[in-house]
């Protein structure tokens, strides 16, 4: 009894550990965002977030700004803020990267297709 009660706390301790090695794998992804911010922007402050990571801070001096990011979530989103009306704009991007330009017209900001 004494053997098979100490089996059963091992072999529940081994997949325990098993278990928690498995969760912290990191997993890295191959895929590259290019985000270009081609119209309306320069002159004006930014912040540009993809996910909860700052990817652009800073005042746009020319058109076009390109930014390249590599892809580090399972998720993307990027997040577009003008620090002048704290307006922030959020696009969903597909997981399988690309390129993706933006315009600013009349405080409103699009993806161009």
């Amino acid at each position: 009894m004494f053997i098979g009660v100490i089996f059963v706390v091992v072999l529940f301790i081994y997949l325990s550990l098993r278990m928690q090695a498995q969760k912290s794998d990191h997993h890295y992804y191959n895929e590259v965002y290019n985000i270009g911010l081609v119209q309306g922007f320069a002159g004006h402050d930014f912040t540009v977030y993809m996910n909860d990571s700052i990817v652009f801070d800073g005042t746009i001096t020319q058109e076009p700004q390109r930014i390249e990011v590599k892809r580090f979530a399972e998720e993307t989103s990027l997040l577009i803020v003008n620090k002048a009306t704290e307006q922030v704009v959020v696009f969903e991007l597909p997981n399988d990267g690309g390129t993706f330009s933006f315009e600013r017209n009349d405080e409103e900001i699009s993806m161009r297709e």
